[in-house]
């Protein structure tokens, strides 16, 4: 009788080890999350971020552009890390390359 009580057990154990799966595929949920949020969050962000740079490196005299504040103005002069930027009739204002957040286009 104790045979018979064995044998089950002998064939529980032999399907458990049969079972049992590749421990590289528990990392690939892990892969793919990583996957989609670089092309969904971090891709698109970097390219934001290299055409507000592209803007502001390409920034002359005459364009018009908008001011992180909201200030509107007429850029007259254009340094290394600033610019002086007239928004409003004998009114120049020195301002931070990186506070342009758009130029306006021409009307």
């Amino acid at each position: 009788m104790a045979a018979h009580i064995v044998f089950p057990l002998l064939l529980a154990a032999g399907t458990t080890a049969k079972t049992q799966s590749n421990p590289l595929t528990a990392f690939l949920p892990i892969v793919l999350i990583g996957g989609v949020f670089y092309f969904l969050i971090m891709r698109p962000q970097q390219r934001r971020a290299k055409d507000q740079r592209s803007m502001t490196t390409n920034l002359k005299q005459g364009d018009r552009v908008v001011a992180a504040g909201g200030i509107v103005g007429t850029i007259r002069r254009v340094d290394d890390t600033t610019i002086s930027l007239q928004v409003a009739d004998g009114v120049v204002i020195k301002i931070d390359k990186g506070a342009i957040s758009k130029r306006l286009p021409d009307a």
